[in-house]
């Protein structure tokens, strides 16, 4: 059974079901899909993730078992771990079991504003904000890229009173639920998402580089607090598929 403090180095909930040596395998895996450790290059060494992670070497050893099947890494004897070249993996999209894995997935993504301040409140917002008597909303509007490419073209809308107390000229490129959150004074606990097919109008074709009546993922997620108050809602507009898969549990 793995102690707090090791799933809290690598960023599990402590009470998080699945052992550790899954989420290592995560980790690593992500690693070596966005090209942190590009093909040809070697990962760290079993004494290495250990003492960053506060793990057992057996941890770290299923996790690479795992992955050598999956064929992302190989061993060479006294020489350590190496990654494969992309046409011997068996791809699979990251898979998100909570909000730090989508955090996670944000952290190594950047995102570019291309509008940003007060807008007039609509009838989509207030019914999912629930916000009626608020004229007007903060709104981020931008495209999120990775690798070079753009990955979705992404508006957030913030209650009014949330949206006035954020200082825009402190916002950078990193996942900005964390951000709202400090600057905002308010904390996400839950997110729903509504996942459906939509087509590129002439803002999002320009955004994804794709032709305009394009099919396109829409992806509207709303975020509450701890008294299930909405506090944020998000609507993400991906290009063709979404940088990650979602892992159902029963309880």
């Amino acid at each position: 059974m793995a102690k707090p403090k090791q799933r809290e180095s690598l960023g599990i909930p402590a009470d998080f079901p699945l052992p550790v040596y899954y989420q290592v395998a995560q980790l690593i895996r992500n690693n070596i899909i966005d090209g942190t450790w590009p093909s040809g290059s070697r990962i760290p060494s079993e004494h290495e993730f250990t003492k960053k992670y506060q793990i057992s070497r057996p941890t770290i050893r299923n996790a690479k078992s795992i992955l050598t099947n999956e064929g992302f890494i190989h061993s060479l004897r006294g020489s350590g771990c190496y990654v494969n070249s992309k046409d011997t993996w068996k791809t699979r999209l990251p898979t998100v079991d909570n909000l730090n894995d989508i955090f996670y997935f944000g952290s190594k993504m950047s995102f570019k504003i291309q509008e940003y301040g007060m807008v007039a409140n609509t009838e989509e917002i207030k019914k999912n904000l629930n916000n009626p008597q608020d004229k007007f909303v903060f709104q981020i509007k931008g495209v999120r890229w990775f690798q070079n490419q753009p990955l979705s073209s992404v508006i957030y809308y913030l209650p009014y009173r949330f949206g006035s107390r954020i200082p825009l000229e402190r916002l950078d490129g990193n996942p900005y639920i964390p951000q709202f959150e400090k600057l905002a004074g308010i904390q996400v606990v839950e997110g729903t998402s509504n996942i459906s097919l939509g087509y590129a109008d002439s803002e999002a074709a320009k955004n994804l580089q794709v032709k305009k009546g394009s099919a396109l993922i829409v992806v509207r997620t709303l975020y509450v607090n701890s008294e299930y108050h909405p506090i944020e809602y998000v609507i993400n507009i991906y290009r063709d598929k979404l940088p990650y898969s979602i892992r159902t549990k029963r309880s």
